[in-house]
């Protein structure tokens, strides 16, 4: 006999009561599953946006904030590293590529940060528009920033509510390039010449005279005969265009060699080493009571064990929210079938099998769980994708959830208790003799 005629009855008649029940296992079901696709959204993101960041190194303190500070411009206070220290770095034969990133300052809740022509070439892979900084007040932008090229803005010095009330009035900075996309942070960044963070907090430019100097005398040693003979007035307006042909060389002086005796502290320091064998080299000789140096993977690691353990008590709530649903959708059921048992006895005294009567009520509430898990394991996913939006807005960290074996393992595992729990309703109504059926009793 085929049972599906009186199972798709019974969903029909009492469809409201079964909207019900598949809507309580898809939100049990979608409760776990969007906790776990979740997690592994933000374990890929925040992986993604460490990747170019190999080796930090800075001055001594805690790595998690050194980490959140440069790889996800999170502001918090650091200690700044020597600039007799890290200027080390940029000659070191293990060094592959090394620059300094100094923080302190925003645009509108953008971070500015202050490096070298290379980092921006080592992080997005050149430029999408436009081109490179060429002087102090020129800036390149990430890929989500709010700017065009030839927009000037007024950096602020802090971030957030504080920053509004202080502006560095009188310096205005030219857009003129922007990032390609990484998929990090650093697209709601905003990147200038290290040398304007030095210039606007008043600092060394960590360049010395004698780099201009030296270019001058150059240019004197090449200088046409003619020169000699000019009179007192093209003489004295030679040495005014020397002293603003001058002037250009500091404005356009950017980025290494920098003089290493006097030389401002940065934050931070980003290092791409040579080899692995190098890497470890380097973290060992950075680790002093000057320095420190670390590499970031070693700090996610203990950030996901932090995760994992709130995903793990997460995930045991989510099996408890499950086993309180099953559990109740059981009792329902149970109720639902005493409301059917004395169809299911006349059918017996017809001559339906016990086999039959055990399926049919086996297979509903198999119906029940099946289409629930379904629901739930989209419902899930679009939950997770909809909070990965939501963190991906408010941290520039790429973040996309998907769907994978533990949640296709979590929906399926469910389904199989489901299905055995099932037996329930059946093997109660399986034995329930007829007689007493058709009485009522």
């Amino acid at each position: 006999m085929n049972p599906f005629p009186i199972v798709f009855a019974s969903l029909r008649r009492h469809w409201v009561m079964n909207i019900l029940f598949i809507a309580l296992i898809a939100v049990a079901v979608a409760i776990g599953v969007g906790i776990t696709a979740q997690e592994r959204a933000l374990r890929q993101g925040s992986a993604h946006a460490a990747d170019k960041f190999d080796i930090l190194v800075a001055a001594p303190g805690s790595h998690t904030d050194i980490v959140m500070n440069t790889i996800f411009l999170r502001p918090s206070a650091v200690n700044l590293l020597e600039g007799p220290i890290w200027s080390k770095l940029l000659d070191d034969d293990r060094v592959d590529f090394a620059a300094p990133l100094a923080f302190g300052d925003s645009w509108h809740d953008h971070s500015i940060i202050g490096s070298t022509a290379q980092f921006i070439d080592y992080l997005s892979g050149g430029l999408r528009d436009g081109a490179m900084f060429a002087d102090h007040e020129e800036a390149v932008i990430g890929a989500a920033v709010p700017l065009e090229i030839g927009d000037t803005f007024e950096p602020a010095h802090g971030h957030g509510f504080e920053a509004e009330e202080h502006h560095h009035h009188g310096v205005n900075i030219t857009v003129v390039g922007r990032m390609n996309a990484t998929g990090t942070p650093w697209d709601s960044a905003i990147i200038v010449p290290v040398e304007q963070v030095w210039e606007v907090h008043s600092l060394a430019s960590g360049h010395t005279e004698n780099d201009h100097d030296e270019e001058h005398e150059h240019e004197h040693a090449t200088g046409s005969p003619e020169h000699a003979d000019h009179d007192t007035h093209d003489d004295d307006a030679a040495h005014e265009h020397e002293h603003e042909h001058e002037h250009e060389h500091e404005t356009v002086k950017l980025g290494p060699p920098f003089d290493g005796l006097d030389l401002p502290g940065v934050p931070a320091m980003v290092v791409h080493p040579k080899s692995i064998a190098g890497a470890y080299g380097i973290r060992s000789s950075y680790r002093t009571d000057h320095s420190t140096a670390f590499f970031p993977a070693e700090v996610l690691v203990e950030m996901y064990q932090m995760l994992g353990n709130a995903g793990a008590v997460m995930r045991w709530m989510a099996l408890g929210t499950q086993a309180l649903v099953v559990a109740a959708i059981l009792a329902a059921v149970l109720a639902l079938m005493q409301i059917y048992r004395k169809q299911f006895a006349v059918l017996r005294a017809l001559g339906a099998p016990r086999s039959y009567i055990f399926g049919s009520i086996w297979l509903y509430v198999a119906i029940l769980v099946v289409f629930g898990a379904a629901i739930g394991l989209v419902l899930g996913w679009g939950v997770a994708q909809a909070v990965s939006q939501v963190f991906t807005a408010e941290t520039g960290m790429a973040m996309t959830a998907t769907i994978g074996k533990p949640e296709l393992g979590l929906a399926a595992g469910f389904v199989i208790i489901g299905f055995a729990l099932a037996l329930v309703p059946a093997f109660m109504l399986y034995r329930k003799p007829v007689v007493e059926a058709l009485r009522g009793s």
